[in-house]
């Protein structure tokens, strides 16, 4: 026969995922707002926000110009879509960013004190900036 203690249920508390934060949007000069939506979209994903919890927390990661122009627009940014194109619309000049990538690619060479690891990963990133369709070939020329 069981002792009372084994006779009773196990209670399982669920555990609870702990949510993540994307960081803050400013809309300063050389802010990537693409790369911006990128990360804010993985972390969306992982807090399980659909477009309209994503629209409706977009505000708590805005500041500065990037805030006061969402404050200005609010009313027409009636969904997700709306917001990624307006963002990237006005904060976006993705030709400077690839040319920014570009450069910064060109004279890229491993620090003293810097791993293999960290350096190949640094070179790879740029070249997902440069052309996320780079073949394997292309990118290997710049390791």
């Amino acid at each position: 026969m069981p002792t009372e203690q084994e006779a009773k249920p196990a209670v399982v508390t669920p555990s609870l995922q702990q949510w993540r934060s994307p960081s803050t949007f400013r809309g300063a000069p050389g802010e990537d707002p693409l790369k911006w939506l990128k990360e804010y979209d993985r972390v969306a994903n992982f807090n399980k926000w659909d477009d309209m919890m994503c629209l409706a927390n977009v505000y708590f990661f805005l500041d500065g110009t990037a805030r006061q122009w969402y404050v200005n627009n609010e009313d027409a940014l009636d969904s997700w879509e709306a917001f990624k194109n307006g963002l990237s619309g006005l904060f976006g000049d993705r030709q400077r960013y690839t040319r920014r990538a570009e450069e910064q690619l060109k004279c890229r060479a491993q620090r003293s004190g810097e791993s293999t690891q960290s350096y190949i990963q640094s070179v790879l990133g740029l070249c997902q900036e440069v052309n996320p369709l780079m073949r394997e070939d292309e990118k290997k020329c710049h390791t």
